[in-house]
C-alpha cells in the first residue's frame, strides 16, 4: 500500500463509521418504540450495522492482503485475521478485547440472513444493540489508531508523505 492508497482507505473507513453509527442508533431507537414490528426493525438495523462493519474489515484485507478468499468460514477468518498484527504487512485492526463482541454481532447477522422462522427476544436485541452502540462509538478510534500505526510502520508523516529523503 502506498500513502495515497492509505488516505483513500481511511476516508472510505470514515464513511463506513458514519453508516455504522446510524445503524446502531436506529437499532437502539427501534427498541424503544412500542409499535408492531419494532423488534424486526431493530434486528434489521443490527444486521445492517454488521454488514457495514464487515465491509470495512474487507476493505482492510483487500488493501493489505489482496489474496483473502471468501469461502468456507470466511466471516470468522476475517475477524481472526483483523485481530492479528501481521509484521511487515499491517497492524491489527480489531482490538483483542472486542473480538468476542464482533463475533456476537456476526452470529446474529448470520441467523438473520439464514433463519426461516425466527422469534426475536427483546433481551437479546437489547444486549446486541448495546454492543453495536459501543462498537459504533469506538470504531472511529480504531480507524484513526490503525492509520497512525500504518503511517508509523511505513515511515510516513501525517500528510502521507514519506519522511525519509
Amino acid at each position: 500500500m502506498d500513502a495515497g492508497g492509505l488516505i483513500i482507505l481511511l476516508k472510505e473507513m470514515e464513511m463506513d463509521c458514519v453508516v455504522a453509527r446510524d445503524a446502531a442508533q436506529k437499532a437502539a431507537q427501534r427498541l424503544r418504540e412500542d409499535t408492531p414490528g419494532h423488534l424486526e426493525a431493530c434486528a434489521y438495523e443490527l444486521s445492517r450495522f454488521y454488514n457495514v462493519v464487515e465491509r470495512l474489515f474487507e476493505r482492510v484485507c483487500e488493501e493489505f492482503e489482496n489474496h483473502f478468499e471468501k469461502r468456507g468460514d470466511f466471516h470468522e477468518k476475517l475477524i481472526q485475521r483483523l485481530a492479528l498484527d501481521i509484521e511487515g504487512i499491517r497492524p491489527a485492526f480489531i482490538p483483542k478485547i472486542r473480538t468476542a463482541d464482533v463475533r456476537e454481532l456476526k452470529g446474529f447477522r448470520h441467523v438473520m440472513r439464514h433463519a426461516y422462522d425466527l422469534s426475536l427476544r427483546l433481551d437479546r436485541l437489547t444486549e446486541l444493540s448495546g454492543i453495536a452502540e459501543q462498537i459504533a462509538l469506538e470504531l472511529p478510534r480504531w480507524c484513526a489508531d490503525f492509520g497512525k500505526r500504518v503511517r508509523r510502520e511505513q515511515g510516513w508523516d501525517l500528510t502521507g508523505k514519506n519522511d525519509t529523503p
